[in-house]
């Protein structure tokens, strides 16, 4: 991709007819106490590094699946891919390595990039899982000792310094970046928090 040619982005194409890239977000609600529903509103989100925090700098751990997310074994089926890639990019973006009930929603959000050429498209698969109050504790402790320690983040590889910070999703306070964010936001809620 012109925009990073350094990454090979992992799509599915028809010979010239179509090509498109595949990306996953997931939205992680916090594990309710037992006997309490999941609370659809209340979901994690990353901020861009270096953003400020109180204006739209906000999103759920959301990337592209890259050639090696797809390449690694070549009999594994897309949605198999797309569940790994979307758990390294919570790992990276979110600094969550421990959910549990990942699900994929069947919700997809397609589009295309401005730069794209023609008949080609980028999809948002949508995921959602849990994370324990004791996970998402750790990840902000992480993130806040980056912040403290700027040289020692600086040393962290390019992917897992995207994101500096994570807070549960408030239209005022953690407002959404980005073109495609806010659409992904309330297709989600659109099915969960009706």
């Amino acid at each position: 991709m012109k925009h990073d040619p350094v990454k090979r982005y992992f799509y599915i194409e028809k010979s010239s007819e179509w090509r498109v890239y595949l990306r996953a977000c997931c939205f992680i609600h916090e594990k309710p106490a037992p006997g309490e529903a999941v609370d659809p509103m209340k979901f994690l989100v990353v901020k861009r590094t270096g953003g400020n925090a109180h204006g739209r700098e906000w999103e759920p751990p959301k990337g592209q699946m890259e050639g090696k997310d797809g390449l690694r074994n070549p009999s594994d089926t897309v949605l198999k891919i797309l569940k790994e890639n979307v758990k390294r990019e919570v790992s990276e973006e979110a600094h969550t390595r421990h959910i549990s009930n990942l699900d994929y929603t069947g919700l997809v959000f397609e589009s295309k990039e401005k730069d794209y050429p023609p008949n080609t498209f980028f999809q948002y698969h949508v995921f959602r899982a849990i994370v324990t109050p004791a996970e998402f504790r750790h990840a902000a402790e992480e993130l806040q000792w980056y912040r403290e320690h700027p040289a020692a983040f600086a040393r962290v590889k390019r992917d897992k310094r995207e994101k500096d910070d994570i807070a549960w999703y408030s239209p005022s306070e953690t407002q959404l970046m980005g073109r495609w964010s806010p659409s992904l936001v309330a297709m989600y809620l659109k099915k969960y928090a009706q």
